[in-house]
């Protein structure tokens, strides 16, 4: 029996980690054991370590600096042979905010994988609150927006995310976009990630197999790590390529001097569209242990963590000049 793979799509910031968290509760209450890959656009892992932090023993690949979708086939499929060497009931796939579902599917079909693993369901999350503006905010970047309409074109399950920030009025014009691109999808309009998982779960039975190995975590740096460029013209020709110039920045935070999370948000806010997407750990005013910050669509999330390592952030954004930006944070006293 083939192991199958559930793809979690959207875009920076959708809330797919989250959704992704879920998912691995509700598999665990049915007694089905997940293993994931987790694509990071950057070098540092933040929402990896978040799942590594809230479910303990869970095997996990990761690929970082760089988009799942430009690296090879095979080493997505080197990552998927790796997992199912653990032998588990269903492989979730969470993708990067700019990668395009299709090419996961398209790597799945390699010979050595053909008969190992099934398409389940393709998940697209999408932010109901910042959905509505991507067309107009990115439009000079063609190939970034036929990725984000494909994200919903190909999806099997759609989730409207972060619906309670949103009026009624909104929800329904979100809703006329994605019918516009899928009538066949279930959608369902979420907070937080919380739905009835039945569209996702119906089908999944354990395997009742027995693992190959007994390792439990890997980490797998993607060996050509770039930018998407727009220019490009390697990218020209593929239809199904995600594609963008959108990139990330890490940002080392020396010291231990706290940060005002009033300031860093203002600072974050004050980049205007060019800013997408602010994750990391610092030390806030006030607290006494390190906060993971979590910065989309203009809104900041911070909770108190455990976490003993360096302070950091990690920009994702579009047409960042890397420079000038931390130029910025070091003028602007954050360390």
């Amino acid at each position: 029996m083939k192991t199958p793979v559930i793809i979690i799509s959207g875009f920076l910031g959708s809330g797919k980690t989250t959704l992704l968290l879920e998912l691995i509760k509700t598999l665990h209450g049915r007694n089905l054991g997940p293993a994931i890959l987790m694509n990071e656009l950057g070098k540092a892992d933040v929402d990896g370590r978040i799942l590594s932090e809230a479910v303990q023993g869970l095997p996990l690949e990761k690929l970082f600096d760089g988009c799942i979708c430009c690296s090879k086939k095979s080493e997505i499929a080197g990552s998927l042979k790796g997992l199912l060497a653990l032998a588990p009931d269903v492989i979730l796939v969470e993708l990067t905010g700019v990668a395009n579902p299709e090419e996961v599917v398209d790597a799945m079909a390699e010979p050595e994988l053909l008969n190992e693993v099934i398409l389940h369901k393709i998940i697209t999350v999408i932010d109901a609150e910042n959905a509505l503006e991507y067309n107009s905010i990115f439009a000079s970047d063609k190939q970034l927006v036929h990725t984000l309409r494909r994200q919903l074109e190909v999806a099997d399950v759609i989730l409207v995310n972060k619906q309670d920030l949103v009026s009624d009025s909104h929800l329904s014009k979100v809703t006329r976009l994605i019918q516009k691109h899928n009538e066949q999808a279930a959608v369902f309009n979420t907070t937080l990630g919380k739905f009835s998982p039945e569209a996702v779960m119906e089908g999944l039975e354990p395997l009742n197999r027995q693992a190959k190995t007994s390792g439990r975590l890997k980490i797998a740096p993607v060996r050509h790590p770039h930018q998407h460029g727009g220019d490009s013209a390697s990218s020209a020709g593929q239809g199904n390529a995600s594609f963008s110039r959108i990139q990330s920045v890490f940002i080392p935070i020396n010291g231990q001097t706290p940060i005002s999370l009033k300031k860093l948000e203002k600072w974050l806010k004050a980049k205007g569209k060019h800013i997408l997407r602010a994750k990391g750990y610092v030390c806030l005013e006030g607290s006494q242990s390190a906060s993971l910050i979590q910065f989309a669509g203009k809104r900041t999330h911070h909770e108190r963590t455990e976490y003993q390592g360096p302070y950091y952030l990690v920009i994702i954004g579009y047409e960042l000049d890397e420079p000038a930006l931390l130029a910025e944070w070091r003028a602007g006293g954050f360390g």
